[in-house]
């Protein structure tokens, strides 16, 4: 489901109410719901003391009126109170005006024959297992009633005696409390997003995932409660937000960790169990067994998890996503724009771009598995500069050059940190580290940027060419020479010297994968020999892919002169010529 934010809070808000499954207030989810749980009442009328607790009052959905028998309310008496409501911001009036079928004794000479009054109500959210009275899974509403100023209650009774004496007396409301509104939906299925097919880290790193719930969440949003067994890898529950169903969750793994663990995940009464651990580590390097090829006129972008491509048809200025069967939907098509300008891809599966339109400019994330639902998140008037495996874009204002905006389910706040940057190529992971390419007072540099510390990586002339999410940054330096080397820094601090394929002088790293795996290209001395490589953070040797490819792929001729991505399931995409020296592109995978 579509959500459209941007940078004015209040029409942010105003976009998620207009929404057709979005609820006005909380005051909304009582009308609609049904019952209203008496927690707790407690009256004092002409010396008698009259307490209830936990009774279920029936009320009919899109109603405020209840129809209540006085039994319920802990009064032996055959009267049926009508409570007739009515509502004013978050505050409910029920006014009622009943004659007792039979009088009720109150014990002595005093009976009760008549009982009026409004009682005044104020409708607070409940978030979740918050209410004391909540089981752990099941919260069965999701609004508390209290009342409030303006409550007001008599009996009308009589004391006989010698002969009738008629008196009206006001009511002591010592205790009200109430739930009302909507179940906590049932949750429908937790899952990760994130590839789990990366290798332990050094340092704490984090995964992503989803819960889907099976009805949209109502005003306020749902609670689902996340819980792990191994208790050293940390996730905290995550609320769905208004009128959606989905929510995503971040699953912090400690340093050295592989697993397994089981998440558990609840709401409304179901719970979902899933198994997460980290694959088996490649260390060595592996031959390649298949291959796709992209047409020929189409030119590659990005790669993501599975294979599939984001690329552009040559002569055309908008992105079209190709499905690892190579399926092509030109995202302009999807989105209803002029063009799409697609910046970034994570391992999630998702699209971070730009749209243009008649109506103006809007970023967007969208999924690749889900393309035909169109964008999950909307900004409007913002231009996208990347996102994270956590879904989370970072945006620019086109009026504002300088600034670089985080989107979280408000809108877009301004990141102190990374003013000035707007117009830079930035890299953003889950761990909300970012790294760029800067100018500094000796040139021009390769940094890494972490709340406010900012660390440039290598002393020489360099630029930043891929972040990953265990926050190891691929580089490629200038030499005294002239000449380009890439480098590979690791989140101690370290920088490592990629190593040169044999016969060549120069080289660039381009992509990196959450193991640790680098793809680049080699130039010779000659200046126009070119060969993609593969490299594993530690290894003593970088490996050509020519050598890897695929049997069939060698013995037809081909020749792969760049590499362009690298995933954590270890597919690459490359640039090759073929027997007759004409450019294709190819997903290798192993």
């Amino acid at each position: 489901m579509k959500r459209c934010l941007n940078g004015l809070g209040l029409v942010a808000l105003l976009g998620l109410l207009l929404a057709s499954s979005a609820h006005a207030d909380v005051v909304d989810d009582v009308w609609r719901g049904t019952h209203v749980r008496l927690n707790a009442a407690r009256i004092r009328v002409h010396g008698n003391t009259f307490a209830t607790g936990y009774w279920l009052l029936n009320k009919s959905a899109n109603s405020l009126d209840l129809h209540v028998p006085a039994r319920d309310f802990g009064v032996g008496s055959d009267l049926m109170l009508n409570l007739y409501g009515s509502r004013s911001g978050n505050v409910i009036t029920w006014t009622f005006d009943d004659t007792l079928p039979r009088p009720y004794s109150l014990g002595g000479a005093n009976s009760v024959t008549r009982v009026r009054g409004t009682l005044r109500a104020f409708a607070r959210l409940v978030r979740g297992a918050d209410d004391p009275y909540c089981e752990r899974a099941a919260c069965p509403h999701n609004v508390e009633l209290v009342l409030t100023s303006g409550s007001q209650v008599w009996v009308d009774g009589y004391t006989d005696i010698v002969f009738k004496v008629f008196w009206t007396e006001a009511v002591e409301v010592q205790q009200f409390v109430a739930y009302a509104g909507v179940p906590r939906p049932r949750l429908s299925s937790v899952r990760m997003l994130t590839s789990t097919n990366r290798c332990p880290a050094t340092v704490p790193t984090e995964l992503s995932g989803e819960v889907t719930l099976s009805s949209p969440a109502p005003t306020g949003g749902t609670l689902v409660e996340l819980l792990s067994v191994d208790a050293s890898v940390g996730v905290l529950n995550v609320r769905v937000p208004e009128a959606q169903r989905t929510a995503r969750f971040a699953l912090r793994l400690p340093s050295g960790w592989s697993g397994p663990t089981v998440i558990q995940a609840a709401s409304g009464g179901a719970v979902h169990k899933l198994a997460v651990g980290l694959m088996k580590c490649v260390f060595e390097v592996v031959p390649f067994k298949a291959w796709a090829s992209l047409p020929v006129s189409v030119i590659p972008r990005f790669l993501l998890e599975g294979g599939a491509v984001v690329a552009r048809v040559e002569g055309e200025e908008s992105d079209t996503l190709f499905t690892s069967r190579m399926e092509p939907y030109p995202l302009r098509e999807v989105l209803g724009v002029e063009r799409v300008d697609v910046r970034a891809v994570n391992s999630g599966g998702d699209l971070f771009g730009t749209a243009y339109g008649p109506k103006g400019t809007g970023a967007f994330r969208l999924r690749a598995g889900a393309v035909k639902s169109g964008v999950e998140q909307w900004v409007e008037g913002y231009e996208a500069l990347t996102g994270n495996a956590h879904g989370v874009p970072l945006v620019r204002w086109p009026e504002d050059a300088d600034a670089v905006y985080l989107v979280d389910e408000v809108g877009p706040l301004p990141k102190e940190n990374l003013k000035g940057l707007a117009k830079a190529r930035l890299r953003f992971n889950a761990l909300g580290e970012v790294a760029t390419t800067v100018e500094t007072s000796k040139g021009v540099r390769a940094v890494r940027i972490f709340g406010e510390e900012s660390t440039i990586l290598v002393d020489e002339e360099s630029e930043v060419s891929a972040l990953n999410d265990v926050g190891m940054v691929l580089g490629t330096a200038r030499t005294s020479e002239k000449l380009f080397r890439p480098f590979l820094w690791t989140p101690k601090g370290e920088s490592q010297w990629l190593p040169l394929p044999e016969g060549f002088v120069s080289a660039r790293g381009v992509a990196l994968n959450d193991s640790g795996w680098v793809v680049g290209t080699a130039t010779a001395a000659d200046g126009k020999t070119k060969a993609a490589f593969l490299f594993r953070a530690g290894a003593e040797k970088t490996s050509l892919l020519d050598e890897l490819a695929p049997e069939e792929l060698r013995k037809a001729g081909y020749r792969i002169q760049e590499a362009l991505a690298v995933t954590n399931e270890l597919q690459v995409l490359v640039r090759a010529v073929d027997d007759q020296g004409q450019r294709v592109h190819l997903v290798l995978s192993p």
